[in-house]
């Protein structure tokens, strides 16, 4: 996708309807769609949770908004707000942050859906609350809404901030320096940490797409399935100099195989459904710098102990830094 420099329309790359069947993990939560939850399993949240669940730490969700009545989120959004139309000027964020995509609630589930509420399912860091800034019309989105999103989520808390976006616009911005770069130096420089998906776009494993990354001060994330490998579509996380990838939801199987989280969709009430892509790795290394912030940990010293601590599965082509798939068990110190 390419941008113009003045008005960047930018599509969130969300769920390919991807898949297949796998083995329900331990259960470790009263929540009745636990077990669909592989991917939490996958990177050792149980154990994690024995350690620290996230509480006091705010997540920025940069997306379609949240369905703001969710059962499973509404007890967790502190601060919300809608940044269309504001021209990148945070100060006029106004309105309602109502999610009318559904992408940004599933985001939203899996870095901090409500744990052990006998409802729905569990968020990586169940205790953290959200910020939350709506930036899409639909799929699209305006550059500059993005960036007063980003840093509208920051003034208001945030210190992590998910950024599940398509990977061309950061390819676009790492390559030309456009102001949405500046939006994510601007989080971390005011103590955030940025969690950038990679993207979608290497649909035929060539190990092309988002590779221009240079020295952005952001985590970025690509996708693994339930084999635990890189998945065929994740873009490559290239030269980004922090790299990590996720449980994303594997292709050409059944949805069991992709992430299961809180959703919206016209007309129904307290949702859930499966998506899979980067959007969705992204949010589970949100969750954990939120679990690693709440231990005390800086944010430098949060993605230290990411990159130190991930399984050293291979990466893929064109991944130079990637460290391997998130273990926030191992992270967190619950195990070695």
């Amino acid at each position: 996708m390419l941008l113009s420099r003045r008005r960047r329309a930018v599509a969130v790359l969300a769920g390919l309807a991807l898949a297949a069947g796998f083995t329900p993990p331990a259960h470790a939560s009263n929540d009745p769609n636990w077990d669909k939850q592989w991917g939490m399993q996958t990177i050792g949240a149980p154990a994690a949770w024995a350690r620290t669940t996230g509480a006091g730490v705010k997540i920025g969700i940069v997306d379609t908004g949240v369905d703001l009545g969710h059962e499973d989120l509404a007890g967790q959004i502190a601060e919300s707000t809608s940044c269309l139309d504001t021209k990148g000027n945070p100060l006029k964020c106004t309105g309602s942050a109502q999610d009318d995509f559904g992408h940004g609630t599933h985001v939203a589930g899996i870095t901090a859906a409500i744990k052990d509420n006998g409802k729905g399912v569990s968020g990586v860091a169940p205790d953290a609350k959200l910020v939350v800034a709506k930036v899409f019309k639909g799929s699209t989105a305006d550059e500059a809404d993005v960036i007063a999103g980003i840093k509208w989520v920051v003034d208001h808390g945030a210190k992590v901030v998910n950024l599940s976006l398509g990977g061309a616009v950061f390819v676009a911005a790492a390559t030309f320096g456009s102001e949405l770069t500046d939006g994510v130096e601007y989080a971390w420089k005011h103590g955030a940490v940025p969690v950038v998906a990679s993207g979608n776009d290497d649909l035929f494993g060539a190990g092309i797409g988002s590779s221009e990354y240079g020295e952005m001060d952001a985590l970025v994330v690509g996708a693994t399935g339930h084999d635990d490998k890189v998945t065929d579509y994740s873009s490559p996380t290239g030269n980004a100099k922090w790299a990590i990838l996720a449980p994303g939801g594997s292709n050409t199987r059944t949805p069991a195989d992709d992430i299961y989280s809180t959703y919206w969709s016209n007309g129904k009430h307290n949702d859930y459904g499966y998506l899979a892509g980067t959007s969705m790795a992204t949010p589970h290394v949100t969750g954990a710098v939120a679990l690693l912030l709440a231990q005390g940990l800086t944010k430098e010293q949060a993605v230290a102990k990411i990159l130190a601590s991930a399984d050293k599965v291979d990466c893929g082509a064109n991944s130079v830094h990637c460290e391997g798939r998130l273990n926030v068990a191992r992270a967190t110190g619950a195990v070695r």
